[in-house]
């Protein structure tokens, strides 16, 4: 009887540790989720504050080019979605897909930055653009709000700025899919076959946008019809670029 009661002791004993450490474990990754969005997030508003200024009407932006380069060489432009928390400076990086997990001052930071891994970015006919889809709700987690059709008619419009040339972006086309899937659909198609591709994958369409030159890709994970993790999912938001003043 004595020798049962203390073998009970042992599995509750056992039982409290078991569920201290997992308890343990599960506040230090979140406190370390926590604190790496802080910092992602505080350092993004004050590069905002520092190299964004406004004009009197508040609509038109110019970006000190000078003090980004000293920064980081790799930032060679900046996209912002009114309405949304996408306002953050685009790095070109490598096959290394380093900034998957640096910050854009080349900090490591699980946040990671918004990329192109375009050689020469929106001088291409296609220019493709990724960011992390994180909970906080940074980078480009709200690029999923594309899925619903208010939003992607109020929001079809978005800036894009360079060192060289301002770009308007107008959204014509938000779909998700198999990221595998949609490299071998794209890989093989013309410019304006891609085009067309796009146009017909879209959950919305977007009338009168005009003869489309040249386009810009943004690609984030999507949970839409996958809770893995990693995903292979992707949600896929194309826009006709042009240049504008």
């Amino acid at each position: 009887m004595k020798r049962s009661s203390n073998i009970k002791k042992i599995m509750l004993v056992t039982i409290i540790i078991v569920f201290a450490i997992i308890l343990i474990t599960s506040i230090y990754f979140l406190m370390k989720d926590f604190l790496a969005y802080k910092e992602s997030n505080d350092e993004s508003k004050g590069l905002q504050q520092e190299v964004i200024i406004k004009e009197e009407n508040e609509e038109k932006v110019e970006i000190e080019w000078e003090k980004l380069e000293k920064i980081n060489k790799d930032i060679i432009g900046w996209i912002k979605i009114a309405g949304t928390h996408i306002n953050y400076p685009i790095l070109q990086d490598n096959s290394k897909l380093q900034y998957l997990n640096k910050s854009f001052n080349g900090k490591y930071n699980v946040n990671g930055s918004i990329f192109t891994l375009n050689e020469k970015p929106f001088q291409e006919s296609e220019t493709i653009i990724y960011g992390h889809n994180m909970k906080s709700k940074i980078m480009f987690s709200e690029l999923d709000k594309y899925m619903k059709e208010d939003f992607f008619y109020k929001h079809s419009s978005f800036e894009i700025y360079t060192r060289g040339q301002n770009y308007r972006a107008t959204v014509f086309s938000c779909y998700s899919t198999n990221v595998y899937q949609e490299e071998k659909q794209v890989k093989s198609l013309e410019f304006d076959e891609k085009v067309e591709y796009y146009k017909k994958r879209s959950k919305y369409s977007m009338e009168n946008i005009g003869k489309v030159k040249k386009i810009v890709k943004l690609s984030t994970c999507s949970y839409l019809d996958s809770h893995t993790m990693p995903t292979s999912e992707r949600y896929y938001i194309v826009a006709k670029l042009e240049e504008i003043d």
